[in-house]
């Protein structure tokens, strides 16, 4: 079950909080990808001068590229099955004006990812044969700091929004973003980093 707070529509998922597919990662070795919509902020061609000021501008409009201090940055991963009861302890934790771990928020086995744009693909690979292990891959080249060792229990793809991304207040006049769930290989833009990574089997949508 995804937060309250969370809209979808299909696989498109939009709003604030945790999302996570009714889809139970089963497979030894599983790989699918977020396509981000994030109206207004494209990512500049690769030979655009890094230093050009279109360059420069992030999600929350900071200076700042660290995904721990960037309170927009989304997280992707995986997480465990969420139910009713867990969305209203993290609401009485917020209400109470203390900060949710990640153990409490549930993205314990998720990642930020800073600055993300337009069109950006974010792919997550899983495999649990061996050494379990969670890697994330930005428009196909891998987070190698986003990569997550050794856990255990089922677990499902998850992505989470934080209040505010992609587009409140001061920051960029646009619809917020939204991000599409993909697991058909036919439309995957990215090469998953491995051939035994196949596509996640759905058998369900987004809960």
């Amino acid at each position: 079950m995804s937060a309250p707070t969370i809209d979808i529509q299909g696989f498109k998922v939009s709003g604030s909080g945790l999302a996570l597919a009714n889809i139970p990662v089963e497979q030894d070795a599983a790989y699918w990808e977020w396509h981000v919509n994030l109206p207004g902020l494209p990512r500049p061609p690769p030979d655009e001068d890094d230093d050009d000021e279109f360059q420069n501008v992030q999600m929350n409009g900071g200076d700042s590229s660290d995904s721990d201090d960037d309170p927009y940055a989304l997280k992707f991963g995986v997480a465990t099955k969420k139910g009713r009861n867990f969305y209203k302890k993290l609401e009485h934790v917020e209400e109470e004006g203390d900060d949710a771990s990640s153990r409490d928020d549930g993205t314990i086995l998720m990642r930020s990812i800073p600055d993300l744009r337009h069109g950006d693909v974010i792919g997550v690979a899983v495999q649990q044969s061996d050494l379990p292990m969670i890697q994330m891959l930005l428009n196909g080249e891998p987070l190698m700091e986003c990569t997550i060792n050794r856990f255990r229990g089922m677990v499902f793809p998850a992505v989470y929004i934080p209040p505010g991304a992609g587009g409140e207040g001061d920051r960029l006049e646009d619809e917020g973003i939204s991000l599409t769930l993909e697991f058909d290989e036919d439309n995957f833009k990215e090469m998953s980093p491995h051939a035994r990574f196949g596509p996640l089997m759905v058998a369900r949508g987004i809960i």
